[in-house]
């Protein structure tokens, strides 16, 4: 398991104390490209000794040499007759033979060339005069080289062509570990940019504390890159703060490297004014290698953080013995009141995949007023144990106050429900058909995934049916009639019919309106635009975060629609109006629909009454009859369709 050690304060005070680097301001998500740069420079510890390997994190690439012949061979033997005459055999040297070419000098003003003798203030001003005269003009890419310190001060510092030197062979190495295995070492094929080049400057500290060139190299024994090549030089090519910020909004927007890099191609000009390539731009990739010790801690510093600037929000989360994080929960303060007003009736669902860490994200879902989802919590759990899945719900209800939903919807898993039944007893457990109804495909033949008749008679008989006598008929008669009587998926569907058939929960306030596929969907598509198992915590926050904000921006779209717009009446009805005056547009669009409907499909066939009560028996073009029961001294009416009771909308 990856190691998501917190600090011992953490483990032991149970919350984020200021501390080195991990709790500086400069962390905090909302910073943009500051938040990648001081993750990287709080993960490590300092600069290395000797700086030979500048740009190995980036991906290998081979610079360009126009108009290079073919080398000649090291010992200048002539080709034998035998190998001339075999022209198409590819040509092969020995491995203890070095590619050599003839001694290449750049073709630069003699003022905008290094010369012994010359004198810097700085490293840096060495460094940037080098580059500019090897990317700018000679057309080489730079590699730096070693140094030799003293009572921490550099004293001397090559800076090399990038093609200097030779790689090491590792082959006899690899042939000897794939030995002791009994099976061949699978090696990258990568290209070769090192051909032994001398070309470099040497540079000391005077007693003035300046650099002086002392000795330099300027023949190469390649070609050198022509104008139009040399952004493409490694040492030329990097990730600037402009480009960071465009990549890290491009993140946070759920938009991909590949698109991102399109974007940064049209918006600069072209892949020349970019100052990367593809790879290098991924720099998210080097992040997640040097926060991956320390990701939790940032995450759990973030919620922190967020708590300290509106004291409603919510947060909690426990470590094991070795101080890993195994499970955290967090609500912010919009989530605890939209909870008061629309938490009668919330989905927990379990079946997202997982971070990099293999941490299930569990996300509370409600529904408001224009009927889209609305969040209410989440959480990252290590497993789905029943210990797991009583602190959530533990957390879940001290968050908001200890009071539990009338109704809750959720995945087929054992440990979930098991945990409901002893946190929330009084809570109604129903699962959800959206995942049910999504299995149906991996549990019957090919022809009857293609059969309509069979979908349409299944979708009437869960979805449309008004009566459990209706519901058990329809199911029987379905399973004869597509022979499914063996099918044991659909025989233990039918013995929890009771979990997750609506007619069996019809009664329960609202419980209509999340049982239908769209709320399922809408949730599924909302929360994967930011959940992948590649993502660490803190490139999930900063997706979530984004995510959240357009969530709640819908919200204000449709609230300002109802409140400045008027619906179209289609009957001169009085209720019609007043409800046009009182549901928002999304719901008035589906009271209206039965409005519609009661004009041109339903009629009266009889009424009675007794007393205070009024019994009226409606008929319809479908040939249902259905039941109206209506108390006229408290104004209430219950039709036998229950619509009104599942869905809160009358019939």
């Amino acid at each position: 398991m990856t190691d998501l050690r917190l600090r011992d304060s953490l483990v032991t005070e149970g919350y984020m104390e200021e501390g080195p680097a991990l709790t500086q301001d400069a962390m905090a998500m909302e910073e943009g490209p500051a938040l990648a740069q001081d993750a990287i420079a709080m993960a490590e510890e300092g600069h290395l000794a000797s700086d030979d390997n500048t740009g190995a994190a980036l991906a290998p690439s081979m610079e360009h040499a126009d108009g290079i012949a073919l080398a000649q061979s090291s010992d200048n033997t002539n080709i034998e007759p035998s190998t001339a005459v075999n022209f198409l055999v590819t040509p092969t040297r020995r491995s203890s033979s070095h590619l050599i070419r003839s001694s290449f000098i750049p073709e630069v003003e003699a003022s905008l060339k290094p010369a012994v003798g010359m004198t810097f203030d700085t490293l840096a001003d060495v460094e940037k005069f080098y580059k500019d005269y090897a990317h700018d003009h000679a057309g080489f890419s730079v590699r730096i080289g070693q140094h030799r310190k003293e009572d921490k001060e550099i004293l001397t510092k090559y800076f090399y062509c990038s093609r200097e030197g030779y790689r090491k062979n590792n082959d006899k190495k690899d042939d000897d570990q794939s030995g002791l295995k009994g099976k061949k070492r699978k090696t990258r094929n990568v290209m070769e940019t090192r051909c032994g080049c001398q070309a470099h400057i040497y540079v000391t500290r005077g007693p003035d504390k300046k650099y002086k060139i002392a000795s330099m190299v300027e023949q190469h024994n390649h070609g050198v890159v022509s104008p139009n090549h040399r952004h493409l030089l490694r040492s030329n090519r990097h990730v600037t703060d402009r480009v960071k910020g465009t990549l890290f909004n491009c993140h946070k927007a759920s938009i991909g490297t590949s698109l991102a890099y399109r974007f940064l191609h049209v918006s600069d000009g072209g892949f020349q004014n970019v100052g990367c390539t593809l790879r290098e731009q991924n720099y998210y990739r080097d992040l997640r290698t040097k926060i991956k010790d320390a990701d939790a801690q940032m995450f759990v510093s973030q919620l922190e953080r967020k708590k300290e600037v509106n004291s409603a929000f919510f947060y909690n989360f426990e470590v094991d013995e070795q101080g890993r994080l195994m499970r955290v929960f967090w609500v912010d303060a919009t989530s605890r009141k939209n909870y008061i007003v629309f938490g009668d009736a919330i989905s927990v669902d379990a079946t997202y995949t997982t971070n990099q860490y293999n941490m299930k994200f569990v996300p509370f879902t409600g529904f408001n007023h224009h009927m889209q989802c609305v969040f209410l919590g989440a959480a990252f759990l290590a497993n789905e144990k029943i210990d797991s899945y009583v602190w959530l719900f533990k957390t879940f209800l001290e968050a908001m106050g200890g009071r539990a939903p009338h109704l809750i919807v959720t995945d087929e898993c054992a440990s979930m429900k098991a945990a409901i039944g002893q946190i929330l007893p009084e809570t109604t457990h129903r699962l959800c058909m959206w995942h049910i109804m999504e299995k149906v495909h991996e549990n019957i033949s090919p022809s009857l995934r293609a059969d309509e008749d069979f979908w349409n008679k299944l979708h009437t008989c869960v979805w449309d049916s008004e009566t459990i006598e209706e519901f058990e008929s329809r199911w029987n008669s379905m399973i004869v009639e597509f022979q499914l009587v063996g099918n044991k998926w659909f025989g233990t569907r039918f013995l929890i019919r009771e979990s997750w058939i609506p007619v069996y929960f019809i009664d329960i306030p609202l419980a209509g309106i999340l049982r239908t596929t769209s709320r399922s969907e809408s949730a599924n598509s909302f929360f994967n635009r930011f959940i992948h198992q590649k993502l660490s915590f803190v490139e999930f926050w900063l997706r979530f975060d984004t995510a959240l904000e357009y969530q709640r921006q819908e919200e204000l779209k449709q609230d300002h629609k109802s409140l400045h717009t008027t619906p179209k009446l289609m009957t001169p009805w009085a209720m019609e109006k007043q409800c046009s005056m009182i549901y928002t547009h999304e719901i008035f669009d589906k009271f209206q629909k039965q409005i519609v409907a009661s004009r041109d499909h339903c009629f009266i066939q009889g009424i009675i009454e007794r007393d205070e009560i009024k019994l009226v028996t409606i008929g319809s073009t479908s040939k249902k009859e259905r039941l109206v029961h209506f108390n006229k001294s408290g104004m209430i009416g219950r039709c036998t369709c229950k619509l009104f009771e599942s869905h809160g909308i009358p019939c």
